[in-house]
Parts: structure tokens; C-alpha cells; sequence
């Protein structure tokens, strides 16, 4: 039975709100359904989401709530682009590659945990009095193993470790007030040991993840299953997460607050879109808008150093139209 988030109904529509929705390694691949899983079964939600299939041949679109934007992950610098750099971009707006003078990953290496601890989107809204959260439960390991070096923070919770941001727990995910990374919890019961971990339909989930959104501010929710699978995935396994996804999206377009909230859907590299191999892409990516002023701040995302300006503008201040 699904735990729901209470909230009160008079404040949801009051405040400015962000999710953003990051789906580690997803790029816009080719038509052929042979590799890639986008392709392999009809994903209706995701398409209304970009105004049809997420695909390299696709050029800007905007519609009546939502805007689509292939955006360059390579950022002008040679070879594929990798999870510590790209994020490190989206997370400070800064052409991080083009800084080191090459892509890196995993995990962030000591010049770039230096740079997140220094400056990044979540510092700069925590000092300008806007709250963020993390969307995503950690087990109990998790903490563990950070504690005892056995483990390095990735770069999305090292930046908000840095602002003070708390990582939820699992007290969190039980309480229904912080997510499963597969959406639906069924991966803490069957894989983490929690037979209480709250089960959540896909469609309950993204409806759940926009009231909480809601309460204002940026909420951050890290998909990392989708460059999981692309590393050590099926086809098969791709497909059957992509309609989950789907349905999280059925869930944000039925419930999202477009006057007062924006979704920023987008990734830090490519991978899940070509299963020929299991390694990264040099595709484009896609950035996905919904709600608050999206054609406007779709004019200015070209790259992944766009996007926190994006989110920034869109909790502190008018949007560019530059």
C-alpha cells in the first residue's frame, strides 16, 4: 500500500518550485529499434512530454505546456563525455571539460570535488533562501560505507553535502517523504532487505513527486538506474524501466502546477540509447521543460552549462529570453 505525501492543499499553488528530474545517461539515439530501447515500445507520455520520440534527428520543440531541446553533452571537448564532468556542469553552470581540459568519470576526481565544494546550484539557492531537497532515500550502507572510506560521494550528493542539504534515510522513505531510485519501491524490498518500504504505482509516483515539489523551492530527484542499465542492462530490462518512466511522467503531467512550477528533465551524457555496447555515446542529450515560462528558458539551453541558470532564473528571478 502506498504512503502518500500530505500536504496542505491552500500552500500548493502558492511558491515558486523546480524538479529536476536528472536521468543519468540518456542521449538521443537513431530510429532503429534494434538497439535502442526508446524505440522498441510506444511511450506515450514521454513523447507528448517532447512533442514526439526522443531521437538525435529531432530539433527544438515547444508546445502549449512543455518545450524539448537536444543539448550538447560534449561541450566542446574531445572524446565521450563521462557522469563526474557532465554533472559537475550542470551543477555549477560552468564548462567544466573545457575547464580540465577533459571529460571524467565516475566518480568526481580531487580538482572537481574542489570546484563543487567551492560554488554550485545548491549553495547558491541555500544562500539566497530557498530551500533544497534531495528526492532520493539512501540505505543505511550507504552512509556506512561513506563513513568508512569504502565508498566516494558521486558528484550530485558531494554538492549537496557541500550546501548542508541532508541526504534522506530510509526513516525518510518509510515516513513517504522521500523516494526509491527505481520510483516504485519495490527495489528496497527486493534487493535492500526493507519489507516496509512503501510500494507506489509509476503513475502515483510522479504525482506524488510533484505535490511534493510543490512545497516549493527545488526538489532533486537522481534517476541513475538508466545509466545503470545501459552499462550492465538488457534490452529487455531497458524497455521494461522506460515504461515505468512513462508512467512517472503520466503521473507530473496529470498533477504538475504549470503557473507556478517548472520541470527540468535531463541527463550528463548518453548511453541507455544505444545497447549496441555498453559504454557512453558522444549524442546530444535531452533537455525536457514543463510548466513556468518553458519556451523561454528553452531559447537558452544549448549545453549542459545552461542548465542552472535555467533553474536558478526560474526559482529567483525572470527568465532570459537572451
Amino acid at each position: 500500500m502506498s504512503k502518500l505525501i500530505e500536504i496542505d492543499n491552500d500552500r500548493l499553488h502558492s511558491k515558486n518550485h523546480v524538479l529536476f528530474l536528472f536521468l543519468d545517461g540518456v542521449g538521443l539515439g537513431n530510429a532503429s529499434a534494434q538497439y535502442n530501447p526508446f524505440m522498441q515500445v510506444e511511450l506515450p507520455h514521454l513523447q507528448a512530454l517532447a512533442g514526439g520520440y526522443w531521437l538525435a534527428e529531432r530539433s527544438r520543440w515547444s508546445g502549449e505546456r512543455a518545450s524539448f531541446v537536444p543539448t550538447d553533452a560534449g561541450l566542446g571537448v574531445a572524446g565521450k563525455p563521462q557522469s563526474a564532468t557532465g554533472q559537475a556542469t550542470l551543477l555549477t553552470g560552468q564548462n567544466i571539460p573545457q575547464q580540465l581540459g577533459y571529460h571524467w568519470g565516475p566518480k568526481p576526481n580531487a580538482e572537481i570535488v574542489h570546484i563543487l565544494q567551492s560554488d554550485n546550484l545548491f549553495m547558491r539557492l541555500t544562500r539566497a533562501g530557498q530551500t533544497v531537497r534531495m528526492a532520493n532515500a539512501y540505505p543505511q550502507a550507504y552512509f556506512d560505507n561513506i563513513a568508512r572510506g569504502r565508498r566516494n560521494y558521486s558528484a550530485i550528493p558531494l554538492a549537496l553535502t557541500a550546501a548542508g542539504v541532508p541526504l534522506p534515510t530510509t526513516a525518510d522513505l518509510l515516513a513517504g517523504t522521500a523516494f526509491s531510485a527505481d520510483f516504485t519501491g519495490q527495489a528496497w524490498r527486493a534487493e535492500l532487505g526493507v519489507p516496509d518500504a512503501p510500494l507506489l504505482t509509476p503513475q502515483v509516483a510522479g504525482v506524488q513527486l510533484a505535490k511534493s515539489a510543490q512545497q516549493g523551492g527545488l526538489l532533486f530527484f537522481e534517476c541513475w538506474l538508466t545509466d545503470y542499465l545501459g552499462h550492465r542492462g538488457t534490452l529487455s530490462e531497458a524497455v521494461q524501466f522506460l515504461q515505468v518512466l512513462d508512467g512517472v511522467v503520466a503521473g507530473l503531467l496529470e498533477a504538475w502546477d504549470d503557473a507556478h512550477g517548472l520541470l527540468v528533465i535531463t541527463a550528463d551524457h548518453g548511453n541507455l540509447e544505444d545497447l549496441s555496447h555498453k559504454h557512453h555515446t558522444e549524442n546530444a542529450v535531452p533537455t525536457l521543460l514543463l510548466g513556468k515560462h518553458h519556451a523561454q528558458f528553452a531559447q537558452t539551453v544549448h549545453d549542459l552549462a545552461d542548465i542552472a541558470s535555467v533553474v536558478s532564473q526560474s526559482l529567483l528571478e525572470l527568465p532570459s529570453t537572451n
